[in-house]
């Protein structure tokens, strides 16, 4: 869980620094290898968190909490993004001679939420077909 909590922090960080030297307009495959990653991290998190709360014979309910989870803390993060296009572009600007954006348009808020649902679709389909394979290795080997 620390390891998951310090990649989150790292994409963080990286996306300020990304920010700052105007990356998301130079390599347009930067903003989505972020939400990916970010997805990809969340649903561990939540898959971590939620751990105790999860049924052990609902897969597809499970899926969807974490899914679901994920998918809310990427829509938080787009309303994130649309406050701080609205009250930090121009005082950044004004006092530190930065030129920033922090929200695209619609096409580009729909793919960072596609993002995260993948990378967190990604997880859950590891986490199931390894938990699958091993049930299925204990099941054969008695």
């Amino acid at each position: 869980m620390k390891k998951t909590i310090s990649f989150l922090i790292l994409i963080f960080i990286i996306n300020l620094i990304g920010l700052y030297n105007q990356w998301y307009l130079i390599y347009p495959w930067f903003d989505q290898v972020l939400h990916f990653s970010g997805g990809f991290l969340m649903a561990i998190l939540l898959s971590i968190y939620l751990k105790n709360h999860l049924l052990e014979n609902a897969k597809l309910k499970n899926i969807l909490i974490v899914l679901g989870a994920v998918s809310f803390i990427g829509i938080t993060w787009e309303f994130a993004e649309y406050l701080a296009s609205q009250i930090l572009v121009e005082s950044i600007y004004r006092n530190f001679g930065i030129r920033t954006y922090f929200i695209g348009d619609l096409n580009d808020t729909i793919n960072d939420l596609l993002m995260d649902i993948l990378g967190a679709g990604l997880f859950l389909f590891v986490l199931h077909f390894f938990r699958n394979r091993k049930t299925h290795k204990i099941q054969t080997n008695p």
